[in-house]
């Protein structure tokens, strides 16, 4: 699909600037409209001459949809922004930085954000909505669930299945074979060495439970 015209459902103006040099570096250079969709802030003008950058008030300032990417990058925002314009998951399009390497039997969802330096080894499935910071690796036979965020520096092992809505600490290695549950938090730098629970987070090498949420 040739994009024209991108609208970015975007809270931060950090992550934004991380999308446009996503785009920037696969030479990508449509429309882009921006959307500070929660109201929490004003957003910031991005000085960038490579994209011709709108920032609109509200979603239906935007005539036709070609393309969306949410914005957010924190498991909470994206899953805030998704419930708040209930858009159908078909218009959303994956970001893969060019400075990636995404395995060609590895399978991604929709309304992905895939950073640079980030690896992703053979037969791993990602879902929907999954963010993936810079200089992370995800290992073979994996499964990462809807709506998770792997912050910087990540090391997952492989046939590691990470639950839904749950957020992987900057720093963080997963041993091989572990299942982390859905809507959990581990904590930066962790060793996980067993399953990770549904609805705690875990913190420490190696990993104990901190507390349930």
């Amino acid at each position: 699909m040739a994009i024209k015209k991108l609208v970015i459902l975007g809270k931060s103006d950090a992550t934004i600037t991380m999308i446009l040099d996503n785009l920037d570096s696969i030479n990508c250079f449509p429309e882009i409209n921006i959307i500070n969709n929660l109201g929490l802030e004003t957003l910031k003008t991005f000085d960038n001459t490579k994209f011709d950058i709108k920032i609109l008030a509200k979603f239906d300032e935007f005539d036709k949809i070609n393309a969306l990417i949410l914005g957010g990058f924190q498991v909470n925002t994206k899953l805030k922004i998704f419930e708040n314009f209930q858009i159908e998951k078909r218009y959303f399009i994956n970001i893969f930085h060019h400075f990636s390497s995404i395995s060609s039997t590895s399978k991604f969802g929709v309304g992905c954000l895939v950073n640079s330096m980030v690896s992703v080894a053979a037969h791993t499935k990602i879902g929907d909505f999954v963010s993936i910071n810079r200089n992370s690796s995800i290992g073979h036979h994996s499964f990462i669930s809807d709506f998770v965020t792997i912050n910087p520096g990540c090391n997952i092992a492989g046939n590691v299945l990470i639950g839904k809505n749950t957020q992987i600490g900057m720093g963080t290695n997963i041993i091989d074979g572990i299942n982390v549950g859905k809507n959990s938090i581990v904590g930066a730098g962790s060793l996980v060495t067993k399953n990770v629970p549904d609805n705690v987070m875990v913190y420490g090498s190696p990993a104990q439970i901190i507390k349930k949420i």
